[in-house]
């Protein structure tokens, strides 16, 4: 028969008790919680998932904030882009109307202003600021002003030509600028590879029904073979001058800025709607060209915004006095007008990148949303508490630790002198 030791039975009821107290007092913290995996002995294999859906949960939440932020500096991009094509569209409509030869000077120098104020509401566009006081049009130099005008209405850039972007999601990066000399300093030349400067546009032929009608009008001037442009060893700065051949027709003769004066092309017969081709070179010109007419083409393939409504503004100022070139004038207008369009045209397309790149984080927000569902639920399945059975654990292990802590104070309490 075994003994058993008052010492023995107290240590004994002890920790038995201290067990009990001790699985009632962790079944509290579940039942706190929420949570049935609180250490990793508690479910060591799906510890190790859990801590994969925590990392990627936290991943999603850092993607988030970086969403938030990317759709707002697109947003503002946005917003900036319309305004800057509801201004050019105001900007054409005033030149449409400055072409009409009634107006007073009083009513032409009215026009003017209101291209000036256009003028600066487009630079204030191009200044626009992010939330954080950034400038969104500026590249890397977020912090330089990068559009500044000069008293002669000419804009210079500051920036740089560099776009920042934003993780979204592991792969997928968006941009949150744009460098503002792709948005308003290089929009393409109607003409092409270079722009016409009229020399002398004047002469009206006896016999011109209308002599507002333009003689010369470049439409078109391009390197359409860069190879052969580049190793004839030309200097731009080409100079188109036309003479009477002396049998009734017109010769065309070009000439480079080498200042050698030697023609690259011609003397030869002008004929009207045939390309004028050389050295890699075509240039189409509309109209009639008539002996002394000059122009001079440079090389320019990218034309600023802010120079177009510079030319705009200076065309309604030369046309408030007595014009001594009208005929030049209207050429002026429809290359301003043409220029107008194609720098409508440039913005739409930013505006275009700039909502498929929204459109891109739209969908990334949704599949983050998606994504974090999905993931909960797999981590809840591990980790989430079932209330009603920790209830019921919770209620049994209390009951039990009510029993022995009643069983070893009825016990303690017996002496052999209960008996006697």
């Amino acid at each position: 028969m075994m003994r058993v030791s008052t010492s023995q039975f107290y240590q004994f009821s002890t920790n038995n008790m201290g067990r009990l107290q001790s699985d009632v007092t962790k079944q509290t913290e579940y039942l706190s919680t929420g949570k049935q995996v609180l250490t990793a002995k508690d479910a060591p294999v799906g510890n190790l998932s859990l801590l994969g859906f925590k990392e990627e949960l936290m991943s999603i939440e850092r993607f988030n904030k970086n969403i938030t932020q990317a759709e707002s500096r697109n947003n503002r991009q946005e917003v900036a882009l319309s305004n800057a094509q509801d201004i050019l569209l105001q900007v054409k409509d005033i030149v449409i109307q400055a072409n009409n030869g009634s107006y007073s000077e009083e009513e032409f120098t009215s026009l003017a202003q209101q291209l000036n104020s256009s003028l600066d509401q487009l630079l204030d566009v191009g200044n626009t600021k992010s939330e954080s006081g950034e400038y969104i049009f500026a590249g890397y130099q977020t912090q330089q002003r990068p559009f500044s005008i000069a008293p002669d209405n000419s804009v210079s850039y500051s920036g740089d030509n560099g776009q920042s972007d934003l993780q979204i999601a592991q792969n997928i990066y968006v941009p949150i600028n744009q460098a503002g000399d792709d948005v308003f300093m290089l929009v393409d030349n109607i003409v092409g590879d270079f722009m016409p400067t009229y020399t002398d546009n004047l002469t009206i032929p006896v016999d011109d029904i209308d002599p507002e009608e333009p003689d010369i009008y470049v439409e078109r001037a391009v390197v359409v073979d860069r190879e052969t442009y580049n190793g004839a060893g030309m200097t731009p700065g080409f100079q188109f001058d036309f003479a009477d051949d002396g049998a009734g027709g017109i010769d065309v003769t070009v000439t480079d800025a080498n200042g050698a004066g030697a023609a690259v092309y011609g003397p030869a017969t002008y004929t009207a709607g045939q390309a004028i081709a050389f050295n890699g070179m075509e240039v189409n010109i509309d109209g009639n060209p008539l002996p002394g007419d000059q122009f001079t083409l440079n090389e320019q393939d990218k034309v600023s915004i802010y120079d177009t409504l510079k030319d705009a503004i200076d065309w309604v100022d030369a046309a408030s006095t007595n014009l001594s070139d009208p005929k030049q004038h209207q050429v002026d207008y429809n290359h301003i007008i043409t220029q107008l369009d194609e720098a409508f045209s440039h913005i739409t397309n930013q505006r275009a990148e700039v909502g498929t790149t929204l459109k891109t984080i739209d969908t990334q927000r949704n599949i983050a949303l998606d994504t974090e569902v999905l993931v909960n639920s797999s981590r809840g399945k591990i980790e989430d508490l079932d209330f009603a059975e920790a209830i019921s654990v919770f209620e049994q292990q209390k009951l039990s630790l009510q029993a022995a802590q009643q069983t070893f104070s009825q016990i303690q309490g017996l002496s052999l002198f209960n008996f006697i």
